[in-house]
């Protein structure tokens, strides 16, 4: 046992003590009955009940922890050690404490401080239980990359919004966090984008011993997610013709076959890849980011320059362009300014809907799930989309559209089969479904909007799309000139 348990560390009384452990020996014992007695849906809300418990007791941990970074911080400033890093030593002690490996300590103590310095309405929600601590990290993460006011007003449409991470896994959370930081940080990827393609290789290892040859890559994010994403399809496609060798090693063949090919050979390979932006953002040099399948969220100016078919010569941002102001400077400024006014046009959020009169979906009708889904829909799977299967079943009268499908992964879209598992559409403008996973549980799954990090309110999307209509119409017929008859 070690010396803080033997001695105490001064948390609380021994009444206080006494009667906690017998809250927790009374709830160990109601575990043990549902554990030998309990129903289907018992289990499942005990589990749930467990999951909120614990997550916060994570709260509290992430409360210590801050306490202790400020604890160290205090000491170095009054001994005057480590004036370089006057919190070094914090993030190891809270490794150390919570049995986790030194590497992202760090990181976690950053977010700590975001939780209980910047973002009231998340530490709030936390210490509920809504999140855990997964979720927590893939949210507070991103938000290191901006300053304290971005991540308040973050925090403040958090607090207007509280079901905006409804059902989400931690990987859908993080890109939608992300989705709201790139707005600010657009220079800084941009430029990193463009220093990552130029730092592009391919690597060759040999393993005698596994006998084998491990291949390492650095590729642009173009080349290198259209060949993930091709390799993917087809590997897909040759298993479901009953291929007996498993995707990897189809996908590991296929990468092989492509090697061979002569560079001047005229070997065309088709690639084709989904770029979700909004019309402001193409043509008036709006800083909503874009969305690349299989990607993720990329800065505009990045999106802009890969429908232009060409790079804009902007390696240096425009925090660095200012600092060293010169001729060259100042012309790709004006060039990139001349190609941000060429168009306007109206604006919109939502993915428009596609039909069909056919049982199976049509692989069009696919391709616009995959990308409006982006994950399996199934509450908190960050799995990729797979399968597309019907809401409610074709056999019940569901249809075969947009509004009645969810693209799933492979296991999840199995899973559903389970007796008692229920699922049914709800609120159809924003493709959103109701699972009933064979309790009497249920959960709301939402599809992620086309563009923004949240959906608008339906009043306020029609009112944004026409905006640019009546633009148009005040240029055609201004308004006469005012007289002041005074």
């Amino acid at each position: 046992m070690s010396a803080a348990k033997v001695h105490g560390n001064g948390l609380a009384p021994a009444s206080d003590q006494e009667e906690l452990d017998s809250h927790l020996i009374q709830l160990e014992n109601d575990l043990s009955r549902i554990q030998d007695h309990g129903s289907k849906t018992q289990c499942a809300q005990a589990i749930a009940s467990i999951e909120e418990r614990i997550s916060s007791l994570r709260y509290q941990q992430a409360g210590l922890a801050h306490q202790l970074e400020k604890e160290v911080l205090r000491e170095n400033e009054e001994r005057g050690t480590n004036i370089d890093d006057q919190v070094r030593g914090a993030a190891s002690q809270v490794a150390i404490a919570r049995k986790r490996p030194q590497r992202g300590s760090r990181s976690f103590l950053s977010n700590c401080r975001i939780l209980f310095e910047d973002t009231p309405n998340i530490a709030s929600a936390y210490s509920r239980g809504e999140f855990t601590e997964a979720q927590i990290q893939a949210m507070l993460t991103p938000l290191q990359d901006v300053r304290p006011l971005r991540r308040s007003q973050f925090d403040e449409i958090f607090g207007q919004n509280p079901d905006m991470f409804e059902s989400m896994g931690p990987k859908r959370i993080k890109e939608t966090v992300t989705n709201f930081t790139v707005k600010y940080t657009s220079d800084r990827e941009d430029k990193k984008l463009k220093e990552a393609n130029a730092e592009r290789y391919v690597r060759f290892h040999k393993d005698r011993e596994a006998g084998c040859v491990f291949l390492h890559a650095r590729l642009p994010i173009v080349g290198g997610t259209g060949l993930q994403m091709t390799l993917r399809e087809q590997s897909l496609r040759i298993k479901r013709k009953g291929d007996p060798r498993t995707r990897t090693q189809i996908q590991a063949d296929l990468l092989s076959r492509y090697m061979f090919f002569d560079e001047n050979a005229e070997q065309k390979i088709n690639v084709q890849l989904g770029l979700i932006m909004t019309d402001k953002s193409l043509f008036m040099g709006d800083r909503e980011p874009a969305y690349l399948e299989g990607y993720g969220f990329i800065p505009a100016q990045t999106a802009r320059e890969l429908i232009g078919g060409h790079q804009i010569p902007n390696e240096l941002t425009f925090e660095e362009m200012e600092a060293k102001i010169t001729p060259e400077n100042i012309e790709r400024i004006e060039v990139m300014t001349e190609i941000t006014r060429l168009y306007t046009a109206p604006g919109d959020q939502e993915l428009i809907t596609m039909d069909s009169k056919a049982r199976i979906f049509p692989e069009k009708l696919k391709k616009f799930i995959r990308i409006r889904d982006r994950h399996c829909r199934t509450p908190f799977c960050d799995g990729l989309v797979e399968e597309t299967d019907h809401v409610t079943q074709f056999a019940r009268g569901g249809k075969t559209s947009v509004s009645n499908s969810a693209g799933r992964c492979e296991i999840c879209n199995k899973a559903k089969q389970a007796p008692g598992w229920y699922e049914y559409t709800a609120f159809r403008d924003n493709y959103s479904m109701m699972i009933c996973p064979g309790s009497t549980m249920s959960y709301r799954s939402t599809a992620p909007p086309a563009t923004g990090y949240m959906h608008k309110p339906f009043p306020q999307l029609m009112r944004d799309s026409k905006w640019f209509k009546d633009f148009k119409e005040r240029l055609k017929n201004p308004d006469p000139p005012q007289i002041d008859d005074s």
